[in-house]
C-alpha cells in the first residue's frame, strides 16, 4: 500500500459538541502551522451513537483542526504500529447516501470547504467530486490522496436520520440506529513517523463555548476514554515483516485439522494410503520452561504438525494440494489429538523428529505412548559433525539454513528453513518516552495461536517441513561417507546410525521416562544438617576474625570483596601498577538486632570498618583484573591440608598463657602431621599460624557446604524436574563432542565425589518398595582403550596380570620400587587369608604413595593428551622435573607414543579422528589456526578416539541390556547412565540373578562378543540406594 500524504485540515461552521472540547486529538487553530502531521497506532473502540457518552448532539456544528501526534492503544491488534497516519473521520447529520469507489462501499457526505492558507491543500479534487455526488453532511475517510479504497465501511441505507456512528476495529457493531444500518471502520497499515513521538497534548478552538460549564463531568469521563497510553511494544522490524511475508507463503499448502471427523479422515488417509511414507513430526508446547523443566509430566500440546513424504521425495496430498497437516489442539482440542493415538501409537509408521525426547514426553503427557521411531534429526546432525559450535549449533533453526547442510536437498527446497520465532514473533518494548527498547518480547503460544493465527499455522507447520528436508540432507550426507568398524570396512555411516544409534535415542526416551526415585524427606534432613554446619563454620571464621577486627564479627562470610579486605588490604593490583586494594574499607550489612527485634527504630543495615589483619600473605593466583583471588583453590592454599574433623580443634577464643610457654595443644602430634599452608607462616607460625589455618580452612568448608546445597541438596527437591510420584527425570543427550551422554534438568551425571560426597547424596535416590537397584561400572575402562588402540605390550601384560594397575606402572617407571619389589620388601597386591589381618610387610600403595600417585595421574593424563607443562603446572614443579618423569612413563611404552603421533598426523592431514566404532569428530585446520589452538587441536586428537571409545562401549552394553529378553522377564529397566556406570532397577528378589545377567552383558557388548585385546572388568552391587551400591 502506498504511503499516505499529510491529511487535510477539515472545517465546518458552528460550534462543537461538548465531548471534543477536552479531546486530545485536536489543537488550536493558531497551533496548526507548526504541528506535526498526524499519527495514529491503532485505535480503541469508540461509539459515537446517541446511546454512548460520546454522541453528537444534533445541533452540534463545528470546526476542527486536527494536528495532534498521538498514540492509540489498539484493542484488537495490540499496537500492530507505533506510529500511523490519522485517518479523519467526520461526522455531522443526515446520512443520506452510500457511494463506491473502487471495490469499497463507503458512506460519504458533502465536504463544507472554506478557502485556507494552510500548506496542505484542500482542493482536492476527489473530494469535490465525492460532494457532488451527495447532498448532505457524512462521514469522510481520508488515506493519502483521499483514496478512500484503503478503508472499508460495510453499511446498509438508511433513512435520514441524527448521525450515531460506531467506530469499530476488524468487526461489525450495531448501533443505535434505524434497523439495518452497520458501519466499520477498519484502520490500516499506514508509514510510520519518521521522527520520536512528542508529549501528547492537544486543545479546540470553538466558535461556541456556551457548553463547556454544562458539560464538565463529560469532559473528564470523555478524556479519560480517549486519551491513549503508550504502547508496550513496537511495531514488526523490517527483517520480521519480510519474514512474515515469506512464511504466509505457505498457508495454502497446510491443512488445518480442528474438529474431530477432519482428524479421523486424516489418520485415515495416515495409517493406510501413506503408511509406508517417512513422516516428520513437530508440536508446540505451552506451560513449560524448557530450561529449567523436565517435559515428563509438564507441558501441554497446544499444536502439532505432520509432513509426509515417500522414498521419492513425492509428498502426500491430503486434498486440494494440501501437504502439511496442522491440528488445533488447543481450546477444547484434546479430542482431536487423541483421534491420532493410532498414527503415534503404530510402530510400523516411520516417524522423524528434531528433538525425539522433548516430543514424545510431551504427547505421551496426553497419554498417547509414541512409537515407530524412524530418526532424529538432532542425533544425524552430531554424526556428520560432531563439532558445531557456532552457525546456530544444532538447532533446527541453524541446521536448516546451513547451505553446507542442506545442500544435498533439490534446489527448490532450499527455501524450507526454519524462522525463529523471535524473527516472526518477536517485538521489541517500548520505553517510557515512546522509543524502542533492546529487549524483544514475545506473546505466548497460546496468543499467538488464537491471534496471530495464519502465521502461527505457517510457522508451526514450517517445522515439521524443515525437519523432513533436514532428514533427507543429513541422510544423503551419511549414505556418502563411509563406515570404518576397528579398522574394517562395515558400510556407511547411515547404516551405523540405523544399527547404533536410533535404538539408542529410542532407548534413552524410554529411560527418562522411568526416571530414579528420590527420598525427599532425607534431602530435607540433610539440608538441615549442611545449613547448620555452615554456619558453624562462618562463627569460627568470624571468631578468629574479630581477634584482629573488631567488626569482623558482622561480615558476610560470602562476599569475596569482604575476605579480600580481611587478607589483602594494601596489596597492589599486579595489572595495574600504582593502583592498590585499601588498607581498610567501610561496608554495609544486614543488621541481625533489626531482623529479632523488627523495630522501627533500629536500622535495617549497619555500617561496619574492615581493615588488612594480616602483612606479606603469599598470593599464588590472581583474578583475571589482577587482585589476589579468594576462591575454593585459592583458599585451601593458603589453609593448606586440615581435615574436616580437625578445623574445629583449636579453640580461637582460648588465650594464650602469659608469654605463651603454657599453652599445650592437646592433638599436637596430630597438628604436627598437617600440611599447613601459607597462611601459617604469614600469622607468625605457633599458635597462631595454626589457627590462622583452620579458621581459613573453615571458610574453605562454607564454599563447599554452598556448593552441595545449591548444586545438589536443594535442586534434586524441586518439582520442576519431578512428577507426582517422586521420580525424577532428568534430560539425557548425545551432546558431547565425543559422543559420551550429557544430563539436565537436573544433571544426574554431575554429583560429588564419594570422598566429597559429605553428606551422602546419593543416598536420596532409592529403590521403589519391594524393588533394588543394581550398580555396574567399568574399571578403567579408558586405559584398557587405550591399550587395544595403541597395541601396547606394557600395558596388556598388565591388565592381563591383573592387580593393582597404578601400582604396576609405579613399578615399571622407578627402578628403586621394582627393586623393592623383587626383593620382597613390598607387595604389589594382597589378597589376605583367612586369620590373616594385616599383609606381612607394606604395600607398595603404601610404602610408595607419592611415586604411585605420579604414576595414577600420568596414566590418565596421557590418555587425555596431556603435555608436560600441564603436568608441571598440576604437580607445581618444573617443566623439566614433569618432562622427565614423562619419558619414565613413556620408556616401557613406546607403542603409545607411536600411536599419538599418528594421531596428530590424521588431525592435520584429514581434519578429523575416528573411535572404535568409526564415529569421527572434526577438527578446524591447524594449519588454519592461532599455534594455542594447535595445541588444543592436538591434544583433542589424542583424547577424542579414548574418550569416544569409551563411549561406544557404554553404548553397546546398554543396548546389550536392552536386548536382554531374561531381563524384561525378570521386570529390570535400566534408569541411568553415568559416563562408565549404568543404574537398572528391578524386584528385590531376582537382584543377584539379573546383577549376573548385566555383568555379562556389560562384559561382552558387541552382540555377546569382546573382539578387544583385553578383558573388560566390570564391577557390580546390589542395594536399595546408589550410595549403598557403590
Amino acid at each position: 500500500m502506498a504511503a499516505p500524504g499529510p491529511a487535510p485540515l477539515l472545517r465546518c461552521p458552528g460550534s462543537a459538541p461538548p465531548w471534543l472540547s477536552s479531546s486530545p486529538f485536536f489543537f488550536p487553530r493558531q497551533r496548526r502551522r507548526s504541528s506535526l502531521p498526524p499519527a495514529l497506532s491503532g485505535c480503541r473502540r469508540q461509539d459515537y451513537s446517541h446511546s454512548s457518552e460520546m454522541g453528537v448532539r444534533e445541533s452540534s456544528n463545528f470546526k476542527v483542526g486536527l494536528y495532534a501526534n498521538f498514540n492509540v492503544q489498539n484493542i484488537a491488534q495490540e499496537w500492530v504500529e507505533e506510529s500511523k497516519r490519522l485517518h479523519f473521520l467526520r461526522t455531522i447529520n443526515n446520512v443520506t447516501k452510500s457511494i463506491c469507489n473502487g471495490t469499497t462501499p463507503l458512506r460519504a457526505g458533502n465536504i463544507h470547504h472554506e478557502p485556507v492558507d494552510d500548506h496542505w491543500d484542500l482542493n482536492d479534487q476527489s473530494l469535490h467530486n465525492i460532494s457532488d455526488h451527495v447532498s448532505s453532511l457524512s462521514i469522510v475517510n481520508r488515506c493519502d490522496s483521499t483514496e478512500l479504497v484503503r478503508h472499508s465501511m460495510v453499511n446498509q441505507p438508511a433513512r435520514s436520520v441524527s448521525a450515531p456512528i460506531g467506530v469499530v476495529n476488524n468487526s461489525v457493531k450495531q448501533l443505535n440506529m434505524p434497523s439495518g444500518s452497520k458501519v466499520e471502520t477498519l484502520w490500516r497499515d499506514c508509514s510510520a513517523a519518521d521522527h520520536r513521538l512528542p508529549a501528547t497534548g492537544a486543545s479546540l478552538g470553538l466558535d461556541d463555548k456556551a457548553h463547556h460549564g454544562d458539560y464538565e463531568k463529560e469532559h473528564k469521563l470523555v478524556a479519560k476514554r480517549v486519551v491513549p497510553s503508550l504502547p508496550t511494544t513496537a511495531t514488526f522490524s523490517k527483517e520480521s515483516a519480510n519474514a512474515r511475508e515469506e512464511l504466509a507463503s505457505i498457508y495454502n499448502k497446510v491443512l488445518i485439522v480442528d474438529n474431530i471427523e477432519s482428524a479421523r479422515n486424516v489418520v485415515q488417509l495416515l495409517t493406510t494410503k501413506y503408511k509406508s511414507f517417512i513422516h516428520a513430526c513437530d508440536t508446540e508446547v505451552a506451560n513449560i520452561n524448557v530450561k529449567e523443566e523436565t517435559p515428563v509430566g509438564h507441558g501441554e500440546v497446544v499444536c502439532f504438525s505432520i509432513y509426509s513424504e515417500n522414498s521419492n521425495a513425492e509428498a502426500a496430498d491430503f486434498g486440494n494440494q494440501k501437504t502439511c497437516i496442522w491440528v488445533d489442539v488447543l481450546d477444547g482440542g484434546r479430542d482431536v489429538l487423541m483421534e491420532f493415538a493410532p498414527f503415534f501409537e503404530d510402530p510400523s509408521i516411520k516417524k522423524v523428529w528434531h528433538n525425539y525426547s522433548f516430543d514424545s514426553h510431551v504427547i505421551e503427557n496426553h497419554g498417547i505412548r509414541v512409537a515407530g521411531f524412524h530418526a532424529d534429526t538432532m542425533h544425524l546432525a552430531r554424526l556428520w559433525d560432531s563439532s558445531r559450535r557456532s552457525d546456530g549449533g544444532y538447532s533446527l533453526e541453524g541446521l536448516t539454513n546451513d547451505h553446507r547442510v542442506m545442500n544435498d536437498v533439490p534446489e527448490d527446497f532450499h527455501n524450507a528453513g526454519k524462522t525463529s520465532m523471535k524473527t516472526i514473533f518477536g517485538r521489541k518494548k517500548v520505553r517510557k518516552d515512546g522509543s524502542e527498547g533492546k529487549i524483544v518480547s514475545i506473546e505466548s503460544v497460546e496468543k499467538l495461536q488464537r491471534e496471530d493465527r495464519k502465521l502461527w499455522i505457517c510457522y508451526s507447520s514450517l517445522d515439521s517441513i524443515a525437519t523432513l528436508r533436514l532428514y533427507e540432507s543429513l541422510k544423503s550426507k551419511l549414505e556418502a561417507k563411509k563406515w570404518v568398524f576397528d579398522g574394517c570396512p562395515r558400510g556407511t555411516m547411515y547404516n551405523f546410525y540405523e544399527e547404533y544409534w536410533r535404538p539408542f535415542g529410542d532407548l534413552l526416551v524410554k529411560m527418562e521416562t522411568e526416571g530414579m526415585l528420590v527420598d525427599r524427606a532425607f534431602l530435607s534432613e540433610i539440608e538441615k544438617t549442611a545449613v547448620a554446619e555452615r554456619e558453624l563454620a562462618a562463627d569460627k571464621f568470624r571468631k578468629w576474625a574479630a581477634k584482629y577486627c573488631p567488626d569482623a564479627k558482622y561480615m558476610n562470610v560470602n562476599s569475596d570483596t569482604q575476605i579480600r579486605q580481611l587478607l589483602f588490604g594494601g596489596i597492589e593490583n599486579r595489572n595495574k601498577s600504582g593502583e592498590t586494594w585499601p588498607q581498610s574499607k567501610t561496608f554495609k550489612v544486614p543488621n541481625e538486632e533489626y531482623e529479632a527485634t523488627e523495630e522501627k527504630k533500629t536500622s535495617k543495615c549497619r555500617k561496619i570498618k574492615l581493615h588488612s589483619i594480616v602483612e606479606d600473605l603469599k598470593i599464588d593466583m590472581f583474578t583475571p583484573s589482577g587482585l589476589p583471588s579468594v576462591s575454593g583453590d585459592a583458599l585451601r592454599s593458603l589453609a593448606g591440608k586440615i581435615p574436616t574433623e580437625h578445623i574445629y580443634s583449636i579453640d580461637d577464643n582460648k588465650e594464650d598463657d602469659e608469654g605463651g610457654d603454657g599453652y599445650e595443644d592437646p592433638e599436637q602430634d596430630v597438628h604436627d602431621d598437617f600440611s599447613y599452608g601459607t597462611a601459617y607462616e604469614a600469622f607468625g607460625g605457633g599458635k597462631k599460624g595454626k589457627e590462622a589455618c583452620h579458621a581459613i580452612a573453615a571458610l574453605c568448608e562454607i564454599c563447599s557446604i554452598d556448593s552441595l546445597i545449591s548444586n545438589f541438596i536443594l535442586p534434586l527437591q524441586g518439582d520442576h524436574i519431578s512428577c507426582t510420584e517422586g521420580r525424577i527425570h532428568c534430560s539425557l543427550n548425545i551432546n558431547t563432542e565425543t559422543g559420551r551422554l550429557s544430563a539436565r534438568t537436573p544433571n544426574l551425571q554431575n554429583q560429588p565425589a564419594l570422598e566429597k560426597d559429605r553428606y551422602k547424596i546419593r543416598q536420596a535416590f532409592v529403590a521403589a518398595p519391594g524393588n533394588s537397584l543394581i550398580v555396574a561400572d567399568y574399571g578403567q575402562l579408558e586405559l584398557r582403550i587405550l591399550a587395544h588402540l595403541t597395541d601396547c605390550k606394557s600395558m596388556l601384560d598388565a591388565f592381563k596380570a591383573g592387580g593393582d594397575f597404578h601400582s604396576r606402572t609405579a613399578m615399571n617407571m622407578y627402578q628403586h620400587i621394582r627393586d623393592a619389589v623383587e626383593e620382597e620388601r613390598v607387595l604389589l597386591e594382597w589378597h589376605p587369608q583367612p586369620g590373616q589381618e594385616k599383609p606381612p610387610v607394606p604395600l607398595l600403595k603404601d610404602a610408595f604413595g607419592a611415586e604411585r600417585r605420579k604414576a595414577k595421574m600420568l596414566n590418565f593424563s596421557i590418555a587425555y593428551g596431556k603435555t608436560a607443562v600441564g603436568l608441571s603446572r598440576d604437580w607445581k614443579v618444573s617443566v623439566k622435573e614433569a618432562r622427565d618423569t614423562l619419558k619414565l612413563w613413556y620408556r616401557d611404552r613406546k607403542e603409545v607414543l607411536a600411536w599419538q603421533k599418528r594421531q596428530k598426523e590424521l588431525a592435520h592431514e584429514k581434519c578429523e579422528v575416528y573411535t572404535l566404532l568409526g564415529r569421527s569428530r572434526r577438527f578446524p585446520n591447524p594449519a588454519h589456526v592461532r599455534s594455542s589452538q594447535r595445541g588444543h587441536i592436538e591434544r583433542a586428537a589424542i583424547n577424542a578416539p579414548v574418550q569416544g571409545s569409551a563411549a561406544d562401549v557404554a553404548m553397546c552394553a546398554m543396548l546389550e541390556i536392552e536386548r536382554n529378553t531374561r531381563l524384561k522377564e525378570l521386570g529390570w529397566r535400566l534408569l541411568l547412565q553415568v559416563h562408565d556406570e549404568v543404574i537398572l532397577e528391578g524386584p528385590e528378589e531376582s537382584a543377584d540373578t539379573a546383577k549376573a545377567i548385566v555383568v555379562e552383558c556389560m562384559s561382552k557388548p558387541f552382540y555377546g562378543t569382546n573382539f578387544l585385546k583385553v578383558d573388560l572388568a566390570v564391577d557390580a552391587k546390589c542395594a536399595k540406594s546408589w550410595y549403598a551400591a557403590k
